[in-house]
This record gives structure tokens, C-alpha cells and sequence, in this order.
């Protein structure tokens, strides 16, 4: 027995030495690398990059401009060097983004009982070409399947409101809900559609700003492609609006004379690093950001240029820095460098994206975009997403090598989550989140800069900016070489498109 406890004892020792040293192995692996993030992502490069992307001779980065056409040329040179592979060995590193441009209307107005409806005072049209038409209106509530059931629509103008019965946001109610309603009405015969605006944020004001000047869309949705004309009509006090939604019908006509849309050009910037895993290279991680602004505008002070030096040229310098370290220092999974177009005009270079996937979205099993209004916390970072999925304790990790915590959402009824490129992912069932920087709150010092021309390379921290890239370079590595993929946390609002995407 007692040669038996000698023998146990030794093999004990022999195991938790052997633990001691695989421990300490590991450790030294990730010193190891968190040392190589820090010769790798410098000062000197992130400089550099912003300071080419938010110069004053780039204008702003506006959509459709010459300058946001250099800034995808210098994004691309950028792969180039780095060793980076086009998807399929396509000839460039470009995904062409059908974009076109929508003037004001010349004209446009509805009559309804003895009221007149005016152009950007009540109405913002949508969609349509040049029509004319009286007849019967028809209200239809929310106008979901259900509510033309007992309603004869064909022939007849439909109203209904906008957005859903349930909570809506106006982005959900423009891009989705108002396309589908468009496309039930057109389906049942009706000659227009017309929804009444009733969200109290944004105002009538701020959303009439918005889609009554010049507005860029992509050119294969719906809305640009047909003759049905789409309104959008202020709620009101009016009499005769009242009536109709009591009554359910009432007799009018409308009158529309759109413009002819003008096809720009939009690309995004698509390269590919090969993962070292014989098996999870087949999966792929989007790393992604925006690389567009909003370009020049009259105001009121000397300056009419916004830089977009945080608002993203820091997300763009991101990418390019991971694109640098991948390159060296690849992972087990696949990297998608993604850098897209229209973010500013309404996430279109990535919807785009998401339409028209390079490398299958069932491959594509996470998204870390990063985008941002700037900071005001110098200590975190702001992941919009925390505790939506299964990499959140990477990312943490990712943080603290660089004296970085990871926190959430400040301002969760501002729904910044669908106010970002990941989104586009997410809605197709992609895990995918907003790498941020770091956001107490949206305070004054968050918004001198947030879309203003003073967001300039001259007003950044650097120290600060540097310890940013670096988070999410390493934060990448630890989510491509995990041996278990990233996904929705249980319950998670797109934990069900999720399971259809990837067949779970």
C-alpha cells in the first residue's frame, strides 16, 4: 500500500507539473501574440491611414463623389500589398454596388375631401413614376395580410399607417415593412399606396429633411423598379384624414411628377485570407467597416468640410491594420476584409452585400464590424451587442490586453444596434456586432464632433486610437482560432434567422 501511495503521489505531481507547464505555455502563447499586435498595429501606420482617408483634399468621403472613389483605390492598394486574395481570383478587389441617386419630385399632392396635401409639408413620395388618378380611398389599418381579407382593394388608392401595430422603428417600417406592404398592395390591384407617418421620433421635420432632398438608394429594390406610386403622409388634425381612418373610405385623387433617377457608382472593397485550419477555413469571419462620409455642406462656420476622421475613418484604419497582421500571422478561419460603401445614405453597401453575398453567408459565421460616433470614455469600448452572442467573452479578453474594458449599450432606446452595417448580417442570421469606441453617453463632448466638420485626425487621441486597433486585431485572432464558432445567445431576436441560415 505504501508503494501504491508513492506511486499516486508522483503521478500526481507528474500531472499537475504538467498542467503548471501547459498553463504557463499558454500564457506565453498569448503574451506571444499580444506582443505581436503591439509591434504589428503602431502609431506611425494609424497616422498614416487617417490622416490620408480624413484630409481635407478627400472632401468628406461622400457617396458618388470622386474622392470616395480614391479612398476605395487607396483601400484596395492597401490589400494589394498586404498580400490579400480577391474572392474566386476575381480580377479586383471591387464588388460592384448598384447605387442611383433620386431628385426631389417636380411635383406632388393629394385631394382629399376639400383639403389640399402638399409636397415635404404632408407628403414625401417613395416610389412611382408620373401618374394622375381619382378615385375611391381605402383605409386598411396597419395593412398586413390579415387586414385585406375583408377589403376589395383592386382599383382603389390604399391607406394604412406606417409600420407595424406592434413596436416599429422607421428604419424597420422604410426598408422592410414599407416595401412589403408595397408589394401586397401592387399583388391585390390596388393603383397607389399611401402610409401615415404617426412615429413620434424621428419628427415629421427631421424625417421630411431626410427623404426630401436628393436621396441615393440601391437600384435593384423594389421601389425603384416600379410604376405604383408610394406616399408617405404626415398624421395629422386634418378632417378629412380623421375621416377616412373612421369611416374606412372616402373619395380623392392624387397627382405625382417624380424625376428620373440617375445610376452612381458605388464598391465595395472585398479581399480574402486564407485560413490555416484544413477544416474551419470553410468558415469565414467578416471583419468590415464603412469607408464613406457625408461629405461637404454649407453651415454656418468656415469649415464645410466633415473629415469623418472617427465616423469611420478609424474603422477603416482598423481593417487595414488587421488586414496587415492576418496577412503575417494568419488564423485558423477564413478573414472576409470588408470595406463598404452607402454606409451614411443607409447601410447600402452592406445590404448589398448581404443580397448579393461573395462568400456564402451558411459559411459566414460571424461579423465584427467596426464603426462608431467617436468616444468620450477613454477607458472601454463600446460593444453595442454585449450579451447578444457567444464571443462576447473574446471580445473582453481582446479589451483587457490593452487596459480596455468592454461595455454595452448607453443609450439602448436610441436602437444603435440597427443603426450599423452588422446589421445587415444579423437580419440574414449571421451573428454580428458593432466594435465601437468607447460611449458613456451621448453627451456634448460625443456630439462637437459626431458628423461635424471639427472630426478631423488633429482631434484625436492617439494613444488611445492605437490601444482601439489593437483591441480589435487581437479580440479577431481569438474569435478565428476558438475552437468553437460563434453564435446568438438562446432568445436572441435573431436567433431564429440564424437557424434558418445555417440549417441548425
Amino acid at each position: 500500500m505504501a508503494q501504491l501511495s508513492s506511486i499516486l503521489k508522483a503521478m500526481k505531481k507528474i500531472i499537475l507539473t504538467s498542467f503548471a507547464f501547459l498553463f504557463s505555455a499558454s500564457l506565453f502563447s498569448q503574451e506571444k501574440i499580444v506582443k505581436k499586435v503591439t509591434d504589428v498595429v503602431t502609431k506611425a501606420d494609424a497616422e498614416a491611414h487617417l490622416t490620408f482617408l480624413a484630409s481635407d483634399e478627400m472632401r468628406g468621403r461622400d457617396t458618388g463623389s470622386p474622392e470616395i472613389a480614391i479612398a476605395a483605390n487607396y483601400i484596395a492598394a492597401q490589400y494589394k500589398r498586404q498580400g490579400l486574395k480577391t474572392v474566386n481570383n476575381a480580377p479586383t478587389y471591387f464588388q460592384e454596388v448598384g447605387l442611383q441617386q433620386t431628385q426631389p419630385p417636380k411635383k406632388a399632392e393629394i385631394k382629399l375631401g376639400s383639403e389640399v396635401f402638399t409636397y415635404r409639408k404632408d407628403l414625401l413620395v417613395l416610389n412611382g413614376k408620373t401618374s394622375s388618378i381619382s378615385g375611391d380611398f381605402v383605409f386598411v389599418g396597419y395593412g398586413t395580410a390579415e387586414d385585406f381579407n375583408s377589403v376589395d382593394v383592386k382599383g382603389k388608392i390604399v391607406v394604412s399607417y406606417a409600420g407595424t401595430s406592434e413596436k416599429s422603428t422607421v428604419r424597420q417600417a422604410y426598408r422592410k415593412e414599407s416595401p412589403e406592404k408595397y408589394k401586397l398592395v401592387r399583388n391585390k390591384g390596388g393603383v397607389a399606396l399611401i402610409e401615415i407617418y404617426s412615429f413620434a421620433e424621428p419628427s415629421w421635420q427631421v424625417i421630411a429633411g431626410f427623404l426630401s432632398g436628393s436621396r441615393i438608394s440601391l437600384s435593384d429594390e423594389v421601389s425603384t423598379v416600379e410604376d405604383m406610386p408610394h406616399f408617405w403622409m404626415r398624421k395629422s388634425e386634418s378632417e378629412s384624414l380623421n375621416n377616412l381612418i373612421k369611416q374606412k373610405t372616402a373619395t380623392g385623387s392624387f397627382s405625382v411628377e417624380p424625376s428620373s433617377p440617375k445610376i452612381i457608382p458605388g464598391k465595395n472593397v472585398v479581399g480574402i485570407i486564407e485560413g490555416t485550419d484544413p477544416t474551419l477555413k470553410n468558415e469565414y469571419i467578416v471583419l468590415s467597416a464603412h469607408y464613406d462620409h457625408i461629405g461637404v455642406r454649407k453651415n454656418q462656420t468656415q469649415d464645410s468640410i466633415y473629415n469623418g476622421a472617427r465616423d469611420n475613418a478609424m474603422g477603416t484604419t482598423a481593417i487595414l491594420e488587421a488586414a496587415k497582421f492576418f496577412s503575417a500571422n494568419p488564423v485558423k478561419r477564413s478573414l472576409i476584409i470588408l470595406a463598404f460603401c452607402g454606409e451614411e445614405k443607409g447601410l447600402l453597401g452592406s445590404q448589398w452585400y448581404a443580397n448579393h453575398p461573395m462568400i456564402p453567408l451558411n459559411q459566414t459565421v460571424y461579423n465584427l464590424d467596426c464603426d462608431g460616433a467617436g468616444y468620450n470614455d477613454k477607458s472601454i469600448i463600446t460593444l453595442i451587442d454585449l450579451n447578444r452572442t457567444t464571443a462576447d467573452e473574446l471580445l473582453k479578453k481582446g479589451c483587457k490586453a490593452f487596459g480596455l474594458a468592454l461595455h454595452g449599450d448607453p443609450v439602448p432606446n436610441e436602437n444603435l444596434y440597427e443603426r450599423s452595417d452588422n446589421y445587415n448580417f444579423a437580419a440574414k442570421g449571421v451573428p454580428a456586432v458593432d466594435f465601437s469606441p468607447g460611449i458613456k453617453t451621448m453627451d456634448e463632448e460625443l456630439m462637437k464632433y459626431y458628423h461635424q466638420p471639427p472630426d478631423e485626425v488633429s482631434s484625436l487621441d492617439f494613444d488611445y486610437v492605437v490601444k482601439y486597433l489593437r483591441s480589435y486585431v487581437y479580440a479577431s485572432y481569438l474569435i478565428g482560432n476558438s475552437p468553437t464558432r460563434p453564435y446568438w445567445k438562446a432568445g436572441d431576436k435573431f436567433e431564429a434567422a440564424g437557424k434558418t441560415l445555417y440549417g441548425k
